[in-house]
């Protein structure tokens, strides 16, 4: 049989269009499969930004409440005394969503995952600190040194506070305007560090300028004789 016979053959004509069928059937139960597992994905990926969002707003509101700089002179001020006062150190578990979800994180942008992983590995360095602090025998170490270790606890923690402010606003960006807004966010702060260094580069000509200009100039000093 011929191809032009076949295809006016009514078996021919039927298996083809079974098979056709057949065929847009996959067609259709793969996009309709993938568009489910795009789905769960981008609801997974708000499930994650969620919880965490709320977790680290959640310390660093605590942080803040603490008033960290004045309550750390003041206990530095009782160490320096002297007289064998060190406060307790609590042991401290503010990341118990992170660690329960870590496996998961690969599922945020590479740009959201960044400043979330700076921000808990500020904790886990504060956690380490704490440790090291509850084991400080503050009968026999001076205590002008177990002050500068308090003095570098409470430093760490008000860092995790702007740590845990720059996670926060990339996990919202995220959650609100999507990779669009933190490529938006990124732009922002890169133009703002360039502004700030440049600021710092224009007052350092300024204050280099009011030095040579005073009679400080190389060229009146030993270097010119």
């Amino acid at each position: 049989m011929s191809f032009a016979a076949a295809l006016t053959d009514p078996r021919v004509v039927a298996a083809m269009i079974g098979g056709a069928v057949v065929a847009g059937g996959w067609v259709v139960t793969h996009v309709l499969s993938a568009r489910r597992d795009r789905a769960a994905r981008a609801e997974r990926v708000r499930d994650v930004q969620g919880a965490l969002y709320a977790e680290i707003r959640v310390h660093v509101a605590t942080l803040k409440s603490q008033n960290l700089p004045r309550y750390g002179a003041e206990i530095e001020a009782l160490i320096l005394k002297g007289s064998g006062f060190f406060p307790v150190i609590p042991t401290e578990h503010n990341d118990r969503l992170f660690t329960a979800i870590v496996e998961e994180i690969h599922v945020l942008p590479f740009r959201v995952v960044d400043p979330v992983v700076r921000y808990y590995n500020q904790l886990a360095t504060i956690g380490a600190m704490i440790a090291d602090l509850r084991a400080v025998d503050i009968a026999h170490l001076d205590a002008a040194r177990a002050a500068r270790m308090y003095r570098h606890y409470i430093e760490m923690k008000i860092e995790a506070i702007e740590l845990g402010e720059k996670a926060m606003e990339f996990l919202l960006a995220h959650l609100t305007g999507g990779s669009e807004a933190v490529a938006r966010l990124v732009d922002s702060q890169q133009n703002a560090r360039l502004a700030e260094t440049k600021a710092g580069v224009t007052s350092w000509i300024e204050s280099e300028k009011a030095r040579l200009s005073a009679g400080n100039s190389p060229a009146s000093g030993r270097f010119g004789q």
